[in-house]
């Protein structure tokens, strides 16, 4: 269920009919960040913006399009936009957790508001997770299928790093009784999330995610990194960085060195005041938390800033980030491992895989967005330096968003 106690759900839509004899899916899982304690998450139940609710499935509408969800990129329906998936049997699950489909604890937590009112909390994403894999597989004809993709955007991407062995093993396990073999790959877009302290030394986001995994009974299953640690810092597996080199289906990351969301809320974060549970009542994701809190960088990176105010320490700070993101991403085992790939483009942006324009136009060297992922899945288990794409220009001050990339200049709204 969702924070609420509302059902979990997702929108599924089916290949054309002439394409459904070659049952190939995509899974994606919706991101919106998170929230870490029982204010934000109780805010994040109640509060509905934009028409979107993201602790609750009450307003969900039914038989929604792509385009009524208002997604495309790498999950378009137009196959002018989206060649390579857009025939395929498409599945969208919607995230109303706020733990990347993680928490698994069994009783609710109890929020009480200034008035007196309690409310109870449900964190069970990863139950979720659990009942769409079964209701795909049993109702749907996933069971069946020759091949899956699985990605996620955002706190979606975190969502597959987590549970991406999980969910092979699981189709895996499906597909022994028939003796067929499966093409299981995944692709988490802009979910690389660094464990990264923000610019004054401050461990900001860190603290507030280990809160939510000690709340929540943030649950990660199947993966050898949970060996490397004693059960008081097992938290620690839920960064990608800790993650990755164990993650055992072909991956290919999407991801921005300079991603707009780590840049406000883990770099530019201050602590919220009052964490855990005792923050004023408007803390929310919808007030943006603390992001780019820091004194000076809300003109540079928060909600109305742009990359052009930003000042000569800010542009260090940022190229130093672009820096560590390349270095800890590169430096993996698991990034020369053969069948794997990876896009890291440097616009400052965040979920561009998710929208058509800058899915065809943000390019590292000569090849897109598109076509870099596209050729990775078409290919067989070829070695990764064929389909590994990372970016290396960055930013000058005064800055333009053309800085790393002239391809950046093609988009200059994130949002």
């Amino acid at each position: 269920v969702c924070l609420d106690g509302s059902p979990g759900a997702f929108y599924i839509s089916k290949a054309p009919a002439e394409y459904r004899t070659r049952r190939q899916w995509v899974i994606h899982l919706a991101g919106g960040s998170w929230c870490y304690d029982a204010p934000t998450c109780y805010n994040r139940s109640v509060t509905v913006r934009f028409g979107q609710n993201l602790g609750s499935s009450v307003t969900y509408l039914p038989n929604q399009t792509a385009a009524d969800l208002q997604i495309g990129g790498m999950l378009s329906d137009n196959c002018t936009e989206n060649p390579t998936f857009c025939n395929f049997n498409f599945v969208f699950v919607k995230y109303c957790d706020g733990t990347s489909y993680s928490g698994n604890r069994e009783d609710p937590i109890v929020y009480m508001d200034s008035s007196g009112m309690q409310t109870k909390l449900w964190f069970r994403g990863r139950r979720i997770l659990n009942a769409v894999l079964d209701t795909l597989i049993e109702d749907y004809g996933l069971g069946s299928a020759s091949e899956i993709l699985l990605g996620g955007d955002s706190a979606g991407g975190l969502a597959v790093f987590n549970h991406a062995n999980y969910v092979q093993r699981r189709i895996q396990h499906y597909h022994s009784s028939d003796g067929e073999g499966v093409k299981f790959r995944v692709a988490p877009n802009s979910g690389f999330f660094l464990y990264h302290n923000n610019v004054a030394g401050d461990m900001v986001w860190q603290e507030q995610m280990k809160h939510l995994y000690q709340v929540s009974n943030w649950t990660l299953t199947d993966n050898a990194c949970l060996e490397m640690y004693v059960k008081e810092l097992q938290w620690l597996c839920i960064f990608p960085q800790n993650l990755y080199k164990f993650i055992e289906p072909s991956i290919f990351v999407l991801n921005s060195a300079l991603d707009l969301y780590q840049v406000s809320n883990i770099l530019a974060a201050e602590r919220i005041e009052g964490f855990p549970n005792r923050e004023n009542s408007d803390v929310s994701f919808w007030s943006g938390y603390n992001s780019s809190a820091v004194p000076g960088w809300a003109n540079c990176s928060g909600v109305k800033g742009h990359i052009e105010n930003c000042g000569p320490e800010q542009i260090y700070h940022i190229n130093a980030y672009m820096d560590r993101f390349t270095t800890v991403l590169s430096n993996d085992r698991t990034f020369q491992k053969r069948g794997n790939g990876a896009f890291v483009y440097g616009c400052f942006d965040h979920n561009a895989e998710m929208r058509d324009l800058p899915q065809k136009r943000y390019s590292v060297g000569s090849i897109s967005m598109r076509d870099a992922l596209s050729a990775w899945w078409r290919s067989a288990s070829a070695p990764a330096q064929r389909f590994t794409h990372v970016e290396v220009g960055r930013y000058k001050y005064p800055a333009s968003m053309s800085d790393a990339s002239p391809s950046c200049s093609e988009v200059l709204d994130p949002f």
